[in-house]
């Protein structure tokens, strides 16, 4: 159980599920991260908007991301 709440879809405001569709629509699944940061719609706009330049439009392609992913993980001893 998370200490911080998640905010689901259906007890989110409007402004909030605003968001979540537009991340829908660009092909993100709502994870947990995402409602963890709309408990402060600013903050969860801010976030879709890192997101989206992260994965819209990438001159790099899918699978060099995830090696980078991947080895980035290595380096920092982190169990990806």
């Amino acid at each position: 159980m998370s200490r911080i709440p998640l905010v689901e879809k259906n007890d989110a405001s409007v402004e909030v599920n605003k968001v979540y569709n537009e991340l829908e629509k660009q092909g993100f699944s709502i994870l947990n991260v995402f409602k963890l940061f709309a408990n402060n719609d600013r903050l969860l706009k801010g976030f879709k908007e890192i997101v989206l330049a992260l994965y819209q439009d990438s001159k790099l392609e899918a699978r060099y991301r995830e090696l980078a992913y991947l080895r980035a993980s290595q380096l920092n001893s982190c169990h990806y």
